[in-house]
Protein backbone atom coordinates (compact mmCIF):
# COMPACT_ATOMS: atom_id res chain seq x y z
CA UNK A 1 0.00 0.00 0.00
CA UNK A 2 1.56 3.32 -1.00
CA UNK A 3 2.69 5.46 1.88
CA UNK A 4 0.64 8.48 0.78
CA UNK A 5 -2.01 10.85 2.03
CA UNK A 6 -3.93 13.97 1.12
CA UNK A 7 -2.53 17.42 1.88
CA UNK A 8 -5.01 20.28 1.81
CA UNK A 9 -3.76 23.24 -0.22
CA UNK A 10 -4.34 26.63 1.40
CA UNK A 11 -4.90 29.86 -0.48
CA UNK A 12 -1.37 30.81 0.45
CA UNK A 13 -0.11 27.58 -1.06
CA UNK A 14 -2.00 28.27 -4.31
CA UNK A 15 -1.11 31.94 -4.62
CA UNK A 16 2.56 31.21 -3.99
CA UNK A 17 2.58 28.65 -6.78
CA UNK A 18 0.81 31.08 -9.10
CA UNK A 19 3.56 33.62 -8.47
CA UNK A 20 6.15 30.99 -9.29
CA UNK A 21 4.78 30.72 -12.82
CA UNK A 22 7.20 33.54 -13.60
CA UNK A 23 10.08 31.18 -12.78
CA UNK A 24 9.12 28.14 -14.84
CA UNK A 25 12.68 27.46 -15.94
CA UNK A 26 13.73 26.85 -12.36
CA UNK A 27 10.58 25.32 -10.92
CA UNK A 28 8.76 23.94 -13.94
CA UNK A 29 8.31 20.43 -12.58
CA UNK A 30 6.88 21.57 -9.27
CA UNK A 31 4.59 24.21 -10.80
CA UNK A 32 3.19 21.72 -13.27
CA UNK A 33 2.61 19.23 -10.44
CA UNK A 34 0.63 21.66 -8.32
CA UNK A 35 -1.33 23.03 -11.27
CA UNK A 36 -2.52 19.46 -11.88
CA UNK A 37 -3.24 18.76 -8.20
CA UNK A 38 -4.81 21.94 -6.80
CA UNK A 39 -7.60 20.20 -4.93
CA UNK A 40 -5.97 17.01 -3.71
CA UNK A 41 -2.33 16.12 -3.19
CA UNK A 42 -1.44 12.45 -2.87
CA UNK A 43 2.17 12.32 -4.01
CA UNK A 44 4.03 12.33 -0.70
CA UNK A 45 4.20 10.29 2.46
CA UNK A 46 3.03 12.99 4.85
CA UNK A 47 0.27 12.14 7.31
CA UNK A 48 -0.89 15.64 7.97
CA UNK A 49 -2.73 18.56 6.40
CA UNK A 50 -1.08 21.79 5.33
CA UNK A 51 -1.61 24.34 8.13
CA UNK A 52 -4.62 26.53 7.37
CA UNK A 53 -3.06 29.98 7.71
CA UNK A 54 -1.43 32.55 5.49
CA UNK A 55 0.60 34.62 7.88
CA UNK A 56 1.35 32.73 11.09
CA UNK A 57 5.04 32.22 11.77
CA UNK A 58 6.13 29.32 13.95
CA UNK A 59 9.22 29.90 16.02
CA UNK A 60 10.78 29.00 19.36
CA UNK A 61 8.16 28.23 22.04
CA UNK A 62 5.32 27.86 19.52
CA UNK A 63 3.19 24.82 20.34
CA UNK A 64 0.28 22.81 19.00
CA UNK A 65 -0.80 20.39 16.31
CA UNK A 66 0.81 22.34 13.46
CA UNK A 67 4.15 22.15 15.25
CA UNK A 68 3.69 18.37 15.49
CA UNK A 69 3.13 18.23 11.74
CA UNK A 70 6.20 20.38 11.08
CA UNK A 71 8.28 18.08 13.29
CA UNK A 72 6.92 14.93 11.63
CA UNK A 73 7.86 16.30 8.21
CA UNK A 74 11.31 17.42 9.40
CA UNK A 75 11.87 13.97 10.85
CA UNK A 76 10.66 12.32 7.65
CA UNK A 77 13.22 14.34 5.67
CA UNK A 78 16.01 13.54 8.13
CA UNK A 79 16.51 16.91 9.82
CA UNK A 80 15.00 16.00 13.19
CA UNK A 81 16.17 12.92 15.03
CA UNK A 82 13.84 13.03 18.01
CA UNK A 83 10.18 12.14 18.23
CA UNK A 84 7.71 15.01 17.67
CA UNK A 85 6.74 16.81 20.87
CA UNK A 86 4.39 19.53 19.65
CA UNK A 87 6.64 22.22 21.16
CA UNK A 88 9.02 24.29 19.00
CA UNK A 89 12.25 24.11 21.00
CA UNK A 90 15.97 24.38 20.22
CA UNK A 91 16.15 21.06 18.31
CA UNK A 92 13.30 22.12 16.03
CA UNK A 93 14.87 25.54 15.45
CA UNK A 94 18.16 23.86 14.48
CA UNK A 95 16.36 21.38 12.22
CA UNK A 96 14.51 24.19 10.43
CA UNK A 97 17.77 26.13 10.00
CA UNK A 98 19.41 23.07 8.45
CA UNK A 99 16.44 22.56 6.15
CA UNK A 100 16.50 26.22 5.09
CA UNK A 101 20.25 26.04 4.47
CA UNK A 102 19.74 22.96 2.30
CA UNK A 103 17.04 24.78 0.31
CA UNK A 104 19.36 27.73 -0.25
CA UNK A 105 22.03 25.33 -1.53
CA UNK A 106 19.46 24.21 -4.11
CA UNK A 107 18.96 27.81 -5.22
CA UNK A 108 15.83 28.72 -3.27
CA UNK A 109 15.42 32.27 -1.98
CA UNK A 110 14.87 31.44 1.65
CA UNK A 111 15.95 33.13 4.84
CA UNK A 112 17.89 30.96 7.27
CA UNK A 113 16.47 31.95 10.65
CA UNK A 114 15.02 28.74 12.14
CA UNK A 115 11.47 30.08 11.86
CA UNK A 116 8.72 28.45 9.83
CA UNK A 117 6.82 31.06 7.84
CA UNK A 118 4.78 30.83 4.67
CA UNK A 119 7.68 30.34 2.26
CA UNK A 120 9.52 27.84 4.45
CA UNK A 121 6.24 25.95 5.01
CA UNK A 122 5.71 25.78 1.25
CA UNK A 123 9.16 24.32 0.67
CA UNK A 124 8.88 21.90 3.61
CA UNK A 125 5.64 20.31 2.41
CA UNK A 126 6.56 20.27 -1.28
CA UNK A 127 7.03 16.78 -2.78
CA UNK A 128 10.47 17.89 -3.97
CA UNK A 129 11.62 19.06 -0.51
CA UNK A 130 15.34 18.24 -0.18
CA UNK A 131 16.31 15.54 2.29
CA UNK A 132 19.08 15.92 4.82
CA UNK A 133 22.45 14.88 3.45
CA UNK A 134 24.09 12.45 5.82
CA UNK A 135 27.91 12.58 5.69
CA UNK A 136 29.60 9.37 4.62
CA UNK A 137 31.51 9.34 7.89
CA UNK A 138 28.33 9.01 9.97
CA UNK A 139 27.57 5.51 11.21
CA UNK A 140 23.90 4.59 11.07
CA UNK A 141 22.96 1.36 12.85
CA UNK A 142 20.52 -0.63 10.79
CA UNK A 143 19.40 -4.21 10.91
CA UNK A 144 19.61 -6.53 7.89
CA UNK A 145 17.27 -5.79 4.98
CA UNK A 146 16.31 -8.67 2.68
CA UNK A 147 15.27 -8.54 -0.97
CA UNK A 148 12.44 -10.93 -0.15
CA UNK A 149 10.61 -11.07 3.16
CA UNK A 150 11.02 -14.31 5.11
CA UNK A 151 7.52 -14.12 6.59
CA UNK A 152 4.32 -12.16 6.01
CA UNK A 153 1.18 -11.62 8.03
CA UNK A 154 -2.35 -10.41 7.62
CA UNK A 155 -3.49 -6.89 8.37
CA UNK A 156 -5.75 -6.63 11.40
CA UNK A 157 -6.93 -3.42 13.01
CA UNK A 158 -5.52 -2.28 16.33
CA UNK A 159 -9.01 -2.40 17.83
CA UNK A 160 -9.27 -6.08 16.89
CA UNK A 161 -5.75 -6.93 18.04
CA UNK A 162 -6.23 -5.12 21.34
CA UNK A 163 -9.04 -7.53 22.22
CA UNK A 164 -6.65 -10.48 21.82
CA UNK A 165 -3.79 -9.11 23.90
CA UNK A 166 -3.54 -10.01 27.56
CA UNK A 167 -1.30 -8.09 29.95
CA UNK A 168 1.74 -10.10 31.11
CA UNK A 169 1.23 -12.72 28.42
CA UNK A 170 4.07 -13.68 26.06
CA UNK A 171 3.78 -13.39 22.27
CA UNK A 172 6.17 -14.57 19.58
CA UNK A 173 7.39 -11.83 17.24
CA UNK A 174 9.10 -12.66 13.93
CA UNK A 175 11.18 -10.13 12.02
CA UNK A 176 10.05 -10.11 8.38
CA UNK A 177 13.49 -9.40 6.89
CA UNK A 178 15.53 -11.96 8.80
CA UNK A 179 13.04 -14.51 10.12
CA UNK A 180 14.54 -14.08 13.60
CA UNK A 181 12.10 -14.85 16.42
CA UNK A 182 11.89 -13.52 19.94
CA UNK A 183 9.26 -13.33 22.67
CA UNK A 184 7.74 -10.13 24.01
CA UNK A 185 5.53 -9.66 27.05
CA UNK A 186 2.58 -7.35 26.46
CA UNK A 187 2.59 -4.76 29.26
CA UNK A 188 -0.18 -2.40 28.16
CA UNK A 189 -0.87 0.49 25.81
CA UNK A 190 -4.00 2.33 24.74
CA UNK A 191 -3.18 3.60 21.22
CA UNK A 192 -0.60 0.92 20.43
CA UNK A 193 1.01 -2.04 22.15
CA UNK A 194 3.84 -1.64 24.64
CA UNK A 195 5.94 -4.73 25.23
CA UNK A 196 9.18 -5.95 26.81
CA UNK A 197 11.52 -8.84 26.14
CA UNK A 198 10.33 -11.92 28.00
CA UNK A 199 13.85 -12.80 29.17
CA UNK A 200 17.49 -12.02 28.54
CA UNK A 201 17.68 -15.01 26.17
CA UNK A 202 15.56 -13.01 23.69
CA UNK A 203 18.04 -10.13 23.62
CA UNK A 204 20.41 -11.59 21.03
CA UNK A 205 17.73 -11.86 18.33
CA UNK A 206 16.32 -8.42 19.11
CA UNK A 207 19.76 -6.80 18.97
CA UNK A 208 20.50 -8.57 15.70
CA UNK A 209 17.44 -7.25 13.87
CA UNK A 210 18.22 -3.74 15.14
CA UNK A 211 21.79 -3.70 13.86
CA UNK A 212 23.35 -4.36 17.29
CA UNK A 213 22.51 -0.85 18.48
CA UNK A 214 19.27 0.63 19.73
CA UNK A 215 17.98 3.25 17.30
CA UNK A 216 14.78 4.96 16.18
CA UNK A 217 14.43 2.94 12.98
CA UNK A 218 11.31 0.82 12.59
CA UNK A 219 10.97 -2.65 11.12
CA UNK A 220 8.15 -4.80 9.72
CA UNK A 221 7.37 -7.80 11.92
CA UNK A 222 4.56 -10.24 12.50
CA UNK A 223 3.06 -11.13 15.86
CA UNK A 224 1.79 -14.67 16.29
CA UNK A 225 -1.67 -15.31 17.72
CA UNK A 226 -1.83 -19.08 17.65
CA UNK A 227 -1.26 -20.04 14.00
CA UNK A 228 -2.18 -16.57 12.73
CA UNK A 229 0.58 -14.10 11.84
CA UNK A 230 -0.56 -10.48 12.18
CA UNK A 231 1.34 -7.70 10.42
CA UNK A 232 2.94 -5.14 12.72
CA UNK A 233 5.82 -2.69 13.07
CA UNK A 234 8.38 -2.43 15.86
CA UNK A 235 10.77 0.35 16.82
CA UNK A 236 14.29 -0.57 17.90
CA UNK A 237 14.48 1.82 20.83
CA UNK A 238 13.49 0.72 24.35
CA UNK A 239 12.20 3.61 26.44
CA UNK A 240 9.83 4.58 29.22
CA UNK A 241 8.33 2.27 31.82
CA UNK A 242 9.98 -1.04 32.67
CA UNK A 243 8.16 -3.88 34.42
CA UNK A 244 9.93 -7.10 33.35
CA UNK A 245 13.04 -7.70 35.47
CA UNK A 246 16.30 -9.30 34.36
CA UNK A 247 15.60 -9.28 30.63
CA UNK A 248 18.68 -7.28 29.65
CA UNK A 249 16.63 -4.29 28.49
CA UNK A 250 15.61 -1.10 30.24
CA UNK A 251 12.18 0.13 29.19
CA UNK A 252 9.67 -1.15 26.65
CA UNK A 253 9.34 -1.12 22.86
CA UNK A 254 6.30 -0.04 20.85
CA UNK A 255 4.39 -2.33 18.51
CA UNK A 256 2.05 -0.75 15.96
CA UNK A 257 -0.75 -2.46 14.08
CA UNK A 258 -3.11 -1.08 11.45
CA UNK A 259 -4.84 1.94 12.96
CA UNK A 260 -2.44 2.35 15.89
CA UNK A 261 -1.67 5.92 16.93
CA UNK A 262 1.39 7.57 18.45
CA UNK A 263 1.69 9.15 21.87
CA UNK A 264 2.18 12.53 20.20
CA UNK A 265 -1.21 14.14 19.61
CA UNK A 266 -2.74 10.69 18.97
CA UNK A 267 -1.63 11.03 15.36
CA UNK A 268 -0.87 8.18 12.93
CA UNK A 269 2.79 7.30 12.42
CA UNK A 270 3.48 7.07 8.68
CA UNK A 271 6.62 4.95 9.11
CA UNK A 272 4.90 2.38 11.32
CA UNK A 273 1.89 2.32 8.98
CA UNK A 274 4.14 1.66 5.98
CA UNK A 275 5.83 -1.18 7.84
CA UNK A 276 2.52 -2.79 8.78
CA UNK A 277 1.52 -3.04 5.15
CA UNK A 278 5.05 -4.10 4.16
CA UNK A 279 4.75 -6.93 6.70
CA UNK A 280 1.61 -8.02 4.85
CA UNK A 281 3.44 -8.02 1.52
CA UNK A 282 1.67 -4.87 0.43
CA UNK A 283 4.54 -2.41 0.78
Amino acid sequence: MPNTCGILLTEAFKSRRMRQKQHKTKHSGRIEYYEKNKTNYSGGSCAYAEPQTKTEIYSENSAGETVVRIQIRLRELGYLWFKPTGVYRAMTVKAVEEFQTRCVAYGERLGVDGRMGEQSMLELFAPSAPKFRIPDSVHLPRGPIADTLKVKGEVQSWNAVKQKLNVNEEYTVIDCNTGKEFKLVFTGGENHAEAELASESELEAFNYICGSEYNFLKRPVVVMFGETAVAASIQCYPHGSDSVADNGMEGHVCLFFEGSLSHVGSLPDVEHNANVFAAAGRG
